[in-house]
């Protein structure tokens, strides 16, 4: 994996002020540690003692009734609070983003130390902000196809600087800027435009018949009886001149 250079362009801390997970952690652990050095908070806090009387009674009768077998399970129990608070603190201390760090060939991601995370520009396929309902509204796309989301209070200014500093190492060096995508460009076009033009050819021709017909039929509705029989009248006419044979005196 290549270094990146020493120059720092841009930082922006993370927007999560507060690791809430690991104060939990912290706070466990320290309930268990009490517990195992023989003192119970949680059972302090629940059964307050009013006098000092009631106080050593009570302590008298705790030591009676207590056994080795109780000590040791209150123990036990004691060192697994423990050990769950160390590893979910462990846990969040590694994984939780604490500072973003944009170099002119690299992003790094500062996690709890000693973990950091670099994405190299090389492996960065698109950059991109989008203020949505739900989700990190920046986001980084590597080549092989993951989302990396990107938690910084200033969206906006961080995607300025970040996708400035992508495009100049894709300037400086072409063969890793991403290639456009070819898929689906060639002879389906031209395909698509011939059927739709034989589609709707025929059709075309169909509703000048139909219109004609239509106006006619409308034409011959729209005549009233007088015309008609004039029409009539015309032609019987016409047709009697034609066939009556000429007179002679």
């Amino acid at each position: 994996m290549q270094q990146p250079e020493t120059t720092l362009i841009y930082w922006a801390p993370s927007r999560v002020r507060f690791n809430l997970t690991l104060i939990l952690a912290l706070v466990v652990i320290v309930l268990g540690l009490l517990q195992a050095a023989g003192f119970d908070p949680l059972a302090a806090a629940c059964s307050p003692r009013t006098s000092g009387e009631t106080a050593d009674q009570t302590d008298g009768a705790q030591a009676e009734g207590s056994s080795p077998a109780n000590e040791t399970t209150n123990r036990g129990s004691a060192w697994l609070l423990v050990i769950v608070g160390l590893g979910v603190g462990a846990y969040s201390w590694l994984t939780s983003p604490r500072q973003y760090r944009v170099y002119s060939d690299a992003l790094i991601i500062m996690f709890g130390t000693p973990r950091r995370r670099m994405i190299h520009f090389s492996d960065i396929r698109e950059v991109v902000i989008d203020r949505g309902f739900m989700g990190d509204p920046l986001r980084v796309y590597t080549t092989n196809r993951r989302r990396v989301p990107l938690q910084v209070r200033e969206p906006e200014e961080m995607h300025r600087y970040l996708d400035g500093a992508v495009k100049d190492f894709w300037r400086d060096n072409p063969q890793y800027a991403p290639q456009p995508d070819e898929e689906g460009e060639g002879d389906g076009a031209p395909d698509v435009v011939e059927s739709t033009v034989s589609d709707d050819t025929g059709p075309d021709v169909e509703p000048q018949t139909d219109q004609t017909s239509d106006s006619t039929a409308e034409d011959s509705s729209e005549r009233s009886p007088r015309s008609r029989r004039r029409s009539l009248r015309d032609d019987t006419q016409d047709g009697g001149e034609e066939e009556s044979p000429p007179r002679f005196s």
